[in-house]
This record gives C-alpha cells, structure tokens and sequence, in this order.
C-alpha cells in the first residue's frame, strides 16, 4: 500500500524530511498539507498523553488494594492472626495459668475465629508494637493500644473496641447525653485524680455546677449512691463494672446513666498495606459491639478479682498515650 501512495503524492512529500515523510503518511494527512499533518499528530500526541495518564492513575489507585487483597489472601491460607501484645496490662493483656489472657485476647480470639482464623501471640512490649509490624513478626498490634496521629500515615488503625478514658456517670433519673447538662448539679470525683482535674475544668465552663471530692473511686461511687451527689467522673474500667457499655458515646436505657467525657480509645494497629484486613476487622468489632458481646467480655474482666490490682496500671499506661 506504500508503494502505490508514495509515487501519487511525492510532490506534496518533497517538502518533509525521510522521517517526516514516513510520519505524514502513517497518519494519513498527506492531503492536509504540512500544517493539517502537524494538527493531526498534536491531537494524537494528547489523546495518547491522556490515556497514559488515565492508566498510570488506575495502575497506582488499584495498586495499593490488590497487595491489600494478596496480603488478606495469605492471612487466611496461613489461618494464623500473629498479634503483637505487651503482656504487662492487667487486666487487658497478661500472662495467666491458660496462656495469654485478659479482656484484649478474649476480644482479639472472638474477632479470629469470626474471622475463621486463630490467634498466636507474639510478646514485643508496648514500645515494639510498630517494630514488630514493620519487621512482619507481627501481623496487628493490641494491648490497650491508643491511636497515635503521627503514625497514622503508615499504619491503620481498627475501630475502638473499648474507651478506657473519662466518663460521667449516675444513678439518678436525669438527662445526661452532652456535657452542658451538668449544669446545676452536683459532680463528684475522687481527690488529686484525672477525673478530678477533669472536674475543676468542668467547673469553671459549666454554670451551676458543684464540684465535690472524695478519698477514691468507691467514696465516689458511695457519694452519688446516697444521693448526696448526682453525678460522678470514674474511669472507663470503675464506669463499664458499674454497668456502662464499653464504647457507646452514652448509654442511658441500663439503670445507670453514663457519659464519654474525655475518650481513650483502645484499637488495633497493623500496616497500612493492610486495607482489607482493617475492613474485615471492623466488620467484626462492629458486630461485637452489636450483638453485645464487647460488652460482655469488658465487664467478665473488670469485675473479676484481677481488675481490683489492675486499674492502676492500666490508667499508667493510657496517661502515657495521651
């Protein structure tokens, strides 16, 4: 076909280079003339740019979910969830009679075998937790875990599973669903604490609100069972054994009325490679958290005998996350 278009327009040709000659004639515009030629190759020049920058778009958008796939494949072919724990935090995290126990392994053995996997705990300390992501001994991290913001570009974090923070609670038939209905009553917590500090800021922004102290938490929960106070700032642990839920933002249909005040969020980390892990992980909390069975598992563990020694270090190790 060359042959028999060459000879019929060499005049027109004469005027390009071998090369360009060769160009024109490929991108049949030779009865354009040079100037229609050179249209004609701009317009396929952006029209091939564009679907260039088209696929390299999909190639890194899909990209970062396919390795998210590959890894969550080989999860389940392996069936072991790996989970880096500091076993130091009673009554979350600790080394018993059965092996690794606590309220974080019952909850980290449900979401595994929901999962269809089973759980194998690697010991690295609180400070390891990320090293041994990174280094792949590990596969998520969960030992009352915060979120830590600077981290949050390479690692993932899961939905809470339980707030181990500040909470206002009563036994009173009163409204308690925001902060400002304090006002007007009287808020009780024990001396020198976080929650009292809490309280003294609470104060001095709520108008009508009475602040009182007591000796502990137990004089704390005494005070507003006398009804000689209303309401009483607790942790979460004192709050969810005294029948709060483990992460609601307020739980007012139980005969105790509770309120997040100042949230310490414990989670679960893993790499941000880990997409579809995260998401099956959430899945699951969420139907944890729905069907009650985080409730459950809180309050087997801080109403146990274990959580009476227990609430000092875990409140430690949280005011060092903050």
């Amino acid at each position: 076909m060359a042959q028999q278009f060459w000879p019929a327009h060499e005049s027109r040709l004469r005027q390009y280079s071998h090369w360009q000659g060769r160009l024109v004639v490929w991108l049949g515009a030779t009865r354009h003339g040079r100037g229609g030629a050179l249209k004609i190759l701009r317009r396929r020049a952006v029209a091939f740019c564009a679907v260039l920058v088209v696929a390299t778009a999909v190639f890194l958008v899909s990209r970062p979910a396919v390795e998210s796939e590959q890894r969550w494949q080989a999860l389940r072919a392996r069936g072991v969830l790996r989970v880096g724990i500091d076993p130091g935090i009673r009554p979350f995290s600790f080394y018993g009679a059965d092996g690794w126990e606590g309220m974080d392994a019952d909850v980290a053995h449900e979401a595994a075998r929901r999962l269809g996997l089973r759980v194998e705990a690697v010991p690295v300390g609180y400070d390891g937790f990320y090293d041994a992501l990174l280094a792949g001994y590990a596969d998520v991290a969960m030992s009352a875990l915060v979120v830590d913001p600077m981290r949050t570009a390479d690692f993932r974090y899961s939905r809470p599973y339980f707030d181990a923070g500040l909470r206002a609670v009563t036994f009173a038939a009163l409204r308690l669903d925001r902060p400002e209905d304090l006002r007007g009553r009287c808020v009780v917590a024990a001396l020198g604490s976080e929650a009292d500090r809490l309280a003294r800021w609470l104060e001095r922004r709520t108008p009508g609100m009475t602040r009182r102290v007591a000796a502990d938490e137990k004089e704390v929960l005494t005070e507003i069972r006398m009804g000689r106070c209303e309401v009483a700032v607790v942790s979460g642990q004192i709050a969810v054994r005294e029948g709060c839920a483990p992460i609601d933002e307020w739980d007012n249909t139980a005969a105790i009325r509770c309120l997040r005040l100042r949230p310490v969020e414990h989670t679960i980390a893993m790499l941000g490679a880990d997409g579809r892990l995260a998401s099956e992980l959430n899945r699951i909390l969420l139907q944890m958290s729905n069907d009650g069975t985080l409730t459950r598992i809180a309050r087997k563990w801080l109403t146990n005998r274990t959580a009476d020694t227990a609430d000092t270090d875990a409140n430690d190790t949280n005011d060092t996350n903050r």
